[in-house]
C-alpha cells in the first residue's frame, strides 16, 4: 500500500522504516517517527520486553521530550520513591544523610524510574505500531533506493530506512559499519546488580558504602520486602567474562571482607537469580549514519552507565533523528547530516561526563562527609551544565 503525506514542502511517499531494538531509544524513535508521518516497524530479539529492576534517570531536556510525548505524568506516577540516602563507613555508622533526589543527583522536574516501568510506558505509547518479538537481523544489504533486510527465518523485506537501537553490542552497527568506523572504549569499571530480601529493613531509602575504590549501594523502594544491591569497582582484567558463575566469583574475590554488610551481600549475590553484570563501555563514532541506516542511543553513542545519561541521550537522539527526517521532508541524506551535526556536541559532553565519573567517583582516600558531599555537588553541577549544551529544535512547524 502506498501512503502519501502532505507537507508544505511538497508530497512524499510514507517512509517505511525498520527499527531494531525495543529499548528506550527504539521505542522513543518509533513514537516520533509515527508522530511525524512515517511508517515504523519494530523488532526485538528477545521474546518480550526486557525487564530490568534498576533505576534510570530522565535529566534536563529529556524532561521536555517526555512532556512532548505525553508520558511525563505517567512516568512521575511510576517514579521511584526513595526519600533518603545514607553514606556509611565500614562500621555502619552514618557519615552523610541526603534527601532522596539529591542522593540521585536530580533537581527540579528530573525523575528516576525503574527501567522496566519506563519501557512499559513507552511501549503503551506506541501500541498501534507493529512490533515483532523473537526476531533478529541476519543480513543487511543497501543500495541507493532501499535497504534489503534478511531476518533469522530467511525472510527478506525492503525498507526505506533502518534505524539500529539495539544497544552497545549492536548487530545493526556490526553489519553496517567497518570496525575502523567506531571505537569501543573499555573503562575497566565493572558493576553488578541483583535483588535480595530487604533484610536491612530499609524503607524507601538507600544506603551506600565506599572503601578502597569500591562502591556498594542497597535500596528498597515501593516493595518493602525486596531490596536492590549494586556493586562497582575497577579492574584491569581486560577479558570478557561471559559465565555468570565466573562473574559472581569475580565480584566476590574483589569485595570479600571489605566491611559493613559486604559479606552478607555477597552471599545473597551467590543466591540471586536476576544477576546483572556490566563493564563500562563507551562507543565513539564520527558518524552514526551510513547510507540509509542510522544508529540511535547506546548502539551509536553509549556514554556508559557511569554518566547516568543513557536514557536522556536516547530520548534526545530519538527526537532529533525523527524530527530531522520530518524537517527534511523525508530526505534522509539531509536529515542524517543534521542529526550528526546537532547531536554530536551533546553526546560528546555526556561522554566526557562518563569519563570524568569513571576517573573520580570511586574514592581513593578514607570516605568522609566532606568528600561525599563534594562529589555529589560536582556531579549535579556537571549534569546541569550538560543540559545547556543543546537546544531542542521545534519540529511542530513542519506539520
Amino acid at each position: 500500500m502506498t501512503f502519501l503525506f502532505k507537507e508544505f514542502k511538497g508530497v512524499f511517499k510514507m517512509k517505511k522504516v525498520l527499527v531494531v531494538g525495543a529499548g528506550v531509544a527504539g521505542l522513543a524513535v518509533c513514537y516520533w517517527l509515527k508522530e511525524f508521518g512515517f511508517s515504523p516497524t519494530l523488532i526485538e530479539k528477545s521474546n518480550a520486553l526486557r525487564k530490568g529492576g534498576y533505576g534510570v534517570d530522565i535529566f534536563g531536556i529529556a524532561v521536555d521530550i517526555a512532556k512532548k510525548m505525553s508520558v511525563y505524568e505517567k512516568i512521575c506516577a511510576m517514579r521511584t520513591q526513595l526519600e533518603h540516602g545514607f553514606y556509611v563507613n565500614a562500621d555502619g555508622h552514618t557519615l552523610v544523610e541526603e534527601q532522596g533526589e539529591k542522593f540521585g543527583f536530580r533537581q527540579g522536574e528530573e525523575v528516576e524510574i525503574l527501567r522496566e516501568d519506563l519501557i512499559e510506558i513507552l511501549k503503551q505509547a506506541i501500541k498501534d505500531i507493529p512490533c515483532h518479538f523473537n526476531q533478529r537481523i541476519k543480513r543487511i544489504k543497501q543500495d541507493g533506493k532501499h535497504v534489503e533486510v534478511t531476518f533469522k527465518d530467511n525472510k527478506t523485506e525492503n525498507y526505506d530506512l533502518v534505524i539500529g537501537a539495539d544497544g552497545v553490542h549492536s548487530t545493526t552497527r556490526a553489519f553496517t559499519f567497518d570496525k575502523e568506523e567506531y571505537d569501543l572504549i573499555d573503562f575497566g569499571c565493572y558493576s553488578a546488580i541483583f535483588s535480595l530480601p530487604n533484610y536491612l529493613k530499609l524503607r524507601q531509602s538507600e544506603i551506600a558504602f565506599d572503601a578502597n575504590q569500591k562502591f556498594i549501594s542497597v535500596s528498597s523502594d515501593k516493595n518493602p520486602t525486596i531490596a536492590l544491591a549494586s556493586l562497582m569497582f575497577h579492574s584491569n582484567r581486560g577479558d570478557n567474562i561471559r559465565n555468570e558463575k565466573d562473574q559472581k566469583s569475580f565480584f566476590k574475590d574483589a569485595f570479600i571482607d571489605l566491611g559493613w554488610e559486604t559479606n552478607n551481600l555477597l552471599q545473597y549475590m551467590e543466591e540471586s537469580n536476576d544477576f546483572y553484570f556490566d563493564v563500562a563501555t563507551q562507543i565513539k563514532m564520527k558518524s552514526w549514519t551510513k547510507g540509509r541506516i542510522a544508529l540511535v542511543g547506546d548502539s551509536g553513542y553509549c556514554s556508559t552507565a557511569l554518566s547516568g545519561q543513557g536514557t536522556t541521550t536516547a530520548l534526545v537522539g530519538a527526537y532529533i533523528l525523527a524530527g530531522e527526517l520530518k524537517a527534511a521532508n523525508g530526505n534522509h541524506i539531509t536529515a542524517f547530516e543534521r542529526y550528526n551535526m546537532l547531536l554530536h556536541p551533546f553526546v560528546e559532553a555526556n561522554q566526557e561526563l562518563g569519563a570524568w565519573i569513571n576517573e573520580t567517583f570511586l574514592l581513593e582516600d578514607a570516605v568522609s562527609k566532606e568528600a561525599v558531599e563534594a562529589r555529589t555537588d560536582n556531579i549535579i553541577k556537571k549534569i546541569s551544565a550538560i543540559s545547556n549544551v543543546i537546544k531542542l529544535p521545534e519540529y511542530s512547524a513542519y506539520k
